[in-house]
């Protein structure tokens, strides 16, 4: 371990632009990495970004009305599951919206309905009543468009399978669509929220949007409550610089911008294929993942080798998750991070 905290200060002390990717941590690995990404004058970028930034952009641009988990699952009596991902990212998800004992009053007087849209139909519990309208050869945003413009009652009368959907909507006390923004492209938000705009003259509509993978809204909060920026920003110039594109860690490797990178991936979920190109240093759970790395530091797994600050769903927001299998040998990344900055501390002072 010495040695290996010794070569990564030696590589990351004499670059000029580093990039510290990945970011999948938690939020003590993410405040660690953005001190040393300042001290150094280097970029931070989750490996969620996409997501993040293109729907940041989005509410930016045109505004939101988004629901929290606790109030789609209490409050709302229709709830529309937009796209086969929140179901594999979260399986159990209807029976979280969906529970079986009564919660708060709701408004309306229907029965509450889970409506799937452009997925394939799944088992739900009993006390559940499903609509599934599949894509049967049209891709998910042409659906998504469709049944905006059946809601707003724009264009070509809708087909049989979405006329009730879009009834549905507007008959509703209070609808929420769920979607992960990562797999869907501008124009589909766009329509999502138009869809919801258009429902909230007469009725009551928001959105849900799924947590990005890999911690990636704590992440974000983190570096926005440190330097008042999101991911994707530079602390190379006197002050911090954020530009979804610009700072995008992928494309500064690929340019050559860069010199230097630092990929963490000290989650359960895997934060992907890391970008090669540059000297490299990898902090990671599963060291095996750092193979063709400069420097491998196998680090613990947040939330399962030690208890971790992480963004959670069900609380739309930070909490505390205590670890399922302790393992106090492994450091954590926020250890690992700054022993690297003190040793840069100490050869700048020499």
């Amino acid at each position: 371990m010495e040695s290996a905290l010794e070569r990564a200060a030696d590589l990351l002390g004499r670059a000029r632009f580093p990039v510290f990717g990945g970011l999948f941590t938690d939020i003590d690995g993410a405040a660690a990495a953005l001190s040393l990404a300042q001290k150094l004058g280097g970029v931070i970028d989750h490996a969620a970004s996409d997501g993040l930034v293109r729907m940041s952009q989005i509410m930016r641009e045109r505004g939101s009305s988004p629901a929290s988990f606790g109030e789609a699952r209490n409050r709302a009596d229709v709830i529309v599951i937009v796209g086969s991902e929140p179901l594999r990212r979260d399986p159990g998800l209807i029976d979280k919206l969906f529970p079986k004992a009564e919660g708060l009053p709701r408004p309306g007087d229907r029965k509450r309905q889970a409506i799937l849209l452009g997925a394939k139909p799944v088992r739900v519990p009993r006390h559940v009543s499903l609509i599934s309208v599949e894509q049967d050869g049209q891709d998910l945003p042409t659906l998504i468009a469709r049944l905006g413009a059946a809601v707003g009652e724009r264009g070509e009368a809708p087909d049989d399978r979405l006329a009730p959907v879009a009834e549905r909507l507007k008959e509703a006390a209070f609808a929420v669509f769920v979607y992960s923004a990562a797999d869907l492209d501008e124009p589909a938000l766009f329509t999502i929220l138009e869809t919801v705009r258009h429902l909230s003259v007469t009725t009551r509509a928001a959105t849900l949007a799924l947590a990005a993978p890999g911690n990636g809204d704590g992440v974000n909060l983190c570096a926005t409550w440190t330097s008042g920026l999101p991911v994707r920003t530079s602390f190379a110039g006197p002050e911090p610089e954020h530009d979804a594109r610009k700072f995008a860690a992928r494309r500064l490797i690929e340019s050559g911008e860069a010199d230097a990178l630092v990929w963490i991936d000290a989650l359960v979920e895997k934060s992907g294929h890391w970008p090669r190109g540059v000297p490299t240093v990898v902090l990671a759970a599963d060291g095996r993942s750092g193979k063709g790395a400069d420097v491998v530091i196998e680090v613990a797994c947040a939330g399962r080798d030690h208890d971790a600050a992480l963004y959670l769903m069900p609380i739309t927001g930070i909490g505390m998750v205590k670890a399922t299998a302790p393992d106090h040998a492994k450091p954590t990344v926020a250890s690992v991070l700054g022993s690297i900055f003190d040793l840069i501390d100490a050869r700048d002072a020499a």
